[in-house]
């Protein structure tokens, strides 16, 4: 009875083995994907960095000559900046965490497969919708 088993048992290994390799895989791709996706956030956040201090000084420039003062210019570039800084802590959630979220949720959760086993589908509806001559 026990020899009956050891082919389907062998079988079984077999399968185990393929699915934790395309779990590996699987994994693999979703961490590069992720990582990708992180490398492009630090990226452009490093070029608006760059950007936001090139428009700083173009912008305390502008009001050094607008009121002749550096005092004043530097208090106008103050307040400007604690503004700014006001509104990203009041939206940040809105405007970062729910973009973040949604991204990795995307990014791990989320297969190709389905992606386009819906896109069939919905071919099938539109192709179903449309008269045949």
């Amino acid at each position: 009875m026990a020899e009956d088993n050891k082919p389907f048992i062998e079988e079984v290994k077999d399968y185990i083995k393929v699915e934790v390799d395309i779990l590996k895989i699987s994994l693999l791709e979703k961490i590069s994907k992720l990582m990708t996706f992180v490398i492009g956030i630090v990226l452009a956040a490093i070029m608006a960095t760059v950007a936001i201090a090139y428009f700083s000084v173009m912008l305390f420039n502008l009001f050094n000559q607008m009121t002749d003062s550096v005092f004043w210019a530097t208090i106008i570039m103050i307040v400007l900046f604690i503004a700014l800084s006001i509104m990203i802590i009041a939206f940040s959630e809105r405007l970062f965490l729910n973009f973040f979220i949604k991204k990795v949720y995307k990014l791990l959760f989320q297969s190709d497969d389905n992606l386009t086993d819906t896109t069939a589908d919905n071919e099938k509806k539109h192709n179903n919708n449309i008269p045949q001559q």
